[in-house]
């Protein structure tokens, strides 16, 4: 077990996943993956009593060519 990753980060005193982790976990693209986050925020917006932040945070990473590419960190509810 010493080769494994932690794929659970601290954030703003939240446990969150990666959404790239989320995907694998779930056997999806994380294109597909975020499509989906990008349409329950959209659904999020329309509830005032909810906050996309409580379950989405919206982070970024560096691909294999160098690039920024968009990424979000779920919390426990938004897994």
């Amino acid at each position: 077990m010493e080769n494994q990753v932690q794929i659970i980060k601290q954030v703003n005193d939240q446990d969150v996943m990666d959404s790239r982790d989320v995907a694998k976990m779930i056997n999806k693209t994380h294109a597909h993956l975020m499509r989906d986050i990008d349409r329950y925020i959209n659904d999020l917006a329309t509830d005032p009593k909810l906050d996309s932040l409580d379950f989405f945070i919206e982070s970024s990473y560096e691909d294999a060519k160098g690039e920024t590419r968009k990424c979000y960190l779920l919390t426990k509810q938004g897994c």
